[in-house]
């Protein structure tokens, strides 16, 4: 009887431990530096099809330098075009824009909490190059939070704690 005691609260133990929160950082290392690719297209040509893409993907423009040759998006939301990894570090939805972090919970049934908010920001810079134009492209200031509930919390204000995840640009 002692024995099936000890069995019993080690089990209880061990599936406490397993089921406590925990962000879950990604595997691959993704894009992090800016995206360069180069167009035949002159510089102006190039300029009014990367304004005519802004435009037909519905993406405020925040700041725009013709001369500089730089356009900055508004914040914008990640939360319809986002992919998490899957538990072998490949992505979940290769069409995603961005890879996000997953945060897991006590009894998580998915692979992770959806984020509450998922923002950042595409920066655009063209020049022209040897003959040809070209194009960097680099996400900024992006993050994800997810609220979850804390156990621990005595006021109401604190029960929903952010917990912060990874964003990055998926590998083009």
């Amino acid at each position: 009887m002692k024995i099936e005691l000890v069995i019993l609260c080690f089990l209880f133990s061990l599936t406490l431990v397993s089921c406590e929160k925990r962000i879950v950082p990604l595997k691959y290392a993704y894009q992090q530096d800016a995206y360069e690719f180069k167009t035949n297209y002159n510089r102006e040509k190039t300029w009014d099809q990367l304004i005519d893409l802004f435009i037909n993907e519905g993406l405020a423009i925040r700041t725009i330098d013709k001369a500089d040759g730089i356009i900055t998006t508004e914040k914008i939301s990640f939360l319809n075009s986002y992919t998490w990894e899957n538990k072998h570090g490949t992505l979940i939805c290769s069409d995603a824009r961005v890879v996000c972090g997953r945060y897991r919970g006590t009894f998580t049934l998915g692979p992770s909490f959806r984020p509450g908010t998922l923002t950042g920001q595409w920066v655009v810079r063209i020049n022209e190059d040897g003959g040809a134009t070209a194009v960097v492209i680099k996400l900024a200031n992006a993050s994800a939070e997810i609220f979850a509930a804390s156990a621990t919390s005595n006021q109401a204000a604190e029960y929903w704690s952010p917990y912060v995840l990874q964003v990055r640009h998926r590998s083009i």
